[in-house]
């Protein structure tokens, strides 16, 4: 009993930690994104002008 629930911490740590990369990943891309629809918007804008 004690081994079973020694393992499911583990995988809750394991899962926990993979988490929180995909939570990093997704916030990196999303500036990303962002910027570079900012930048469009930007030099749109400044061609028009």
């Amino acid at each position: 009993m004690a081994e079973f629930e020694s393992q499911i911490k583990h995988r809750t740590k394991e899962l926990k930690n993979l988490f929180s990369k995909g939570i990093r990943v997704v916030g990196q891309s999303w500036k990303k994104g962002w910027y570079k629809r900012s930048m469009i918007r930007l030099l749109a804008h400044c061609s028009v002008v």
